[in-house]
């Protein structure tokens, strides 16, 4: 995926009246939060904030929708607004107002806007040969770094999708719902690999596990920014790093060692847990109509 271009002039940005002090930037935005962004103004609030991202939670009448705000060297979210640098002094709690092409949060006296003036495009990740990327990734090795627990109940997650039984499919979701530390705990990231590799390849396999994890209530199960990124992971969206693994997984000359060293390097165990959902979802496949 080319890197999205952030502008650099700040023609287009409305300040808001009255308020010098409040912090007013640019952003380019991903295509997947176009509706969002271009739309009428929504209200959301602030859910994490963190040296790099700012995570807002829209609510736009058919449950919350989870947006980012992001500095250019973070993590490139499907669903983030980058800006040339990280917002600051933003926290849990500050309402914010999405819509008409801005991102504002805070009040008068304490906050940023953020007017969007690019955008980059992010699409479902593509794995052209599945047959190959299931061939390559069968005798993979899990990272020592992943929990045993994780990789046990990606085990789980695997047999339930190849058996075809709601029920344990159910629970194999709920037991890795929330499973780990951190702002995207390691159980979350091996369901957004599964989601992404089952939507590319496996149709069926992929309503099904959207489903199960829909109904697991995410939102009460982990954190806002995970349970929205599952959201995205559910449409085929996912980190750049990850699309670009698979496809090379798919290609007949893709580099896979470049890709899924790249992968791996994301967060402390984030690229290893993708990895290992997407591996435990291609074998799943064999034994599944598409």
């Amino acid at each position: 995926m080319p890197a999205p271009t952030v502008p650099t002039g700040v023609r287009a940005i409305r300040p808001w009246p009255g308020d010098a002090s409040r912090q007013v930037l640019p952003g380019a935005a991903s295509t997947a939060v176009a509706a969002l962004v271009g739309g009428p103004r929504l209200t959301g609030e602030v859910v994490a904030a963190t040296r790099t991202l700012t995570a807002v939670l829209v609510d736009h009448g058919a449950g919350p929708v989870l947006l980012c705000l992001t500095g250019p060297a973070a993590v490139r979210l499907p669903c983030a607004v980058v800006t040339p640098w990280p917002v600051s002094g933003l926290r849990p709690g500050h309402p914010a107002l999405v819509g008409e092409g801005e991102v504002r949060i805070g009040d008068e006296s304490d906050g940023a806007v953020v007017t969007v003036g690019r955008w980059w495009r992010t699409r479902p990740a593509v794995i052209g040969d599945v047959a190959l990327a299931r061939q390559r990734t069968a005798g993979q090795v899990d990272r020592p770094g992943l929990d045993g627990g994780v990789v046990a109940a990606a085990g789980r997650l695997g047999l339930a999708l190849l058996c075809g039984d709601d029920d344990e499919l159910a629970d194999a979701v709920g037991g890795l719902l929330g499973l780990g530390p951190g702002l995207t705990p390691a159980g979350d990231d091996v369901l957004a690999g599964a989601l992404v590799v089952a939507t590319a390849a496996g149709p069926r396999a992929a309503k099904r596990l959207a489903a199960a994890v829909e109904a697991a209530g995410p939102l009460h199960r982990t954190t806002a920014v995970s349970a929205g990124l599952l959201h995205y992971a559910a449409r085929g969206l996912a980190v750049p790093q990850l699309t670009a693994y698979l496809a090379a997984l798919g290609a007949d000359r893709g580099d896979v060692g470049v890709a899924e060293r790249r992968l791996l390097a994301v967060g402390h165990t984030s690229g290893a847990a993708l990895r290992l959902g997407a591996r435990v979802a291609l074998a799943a496949l064999a034994g599944t109509a598409r």
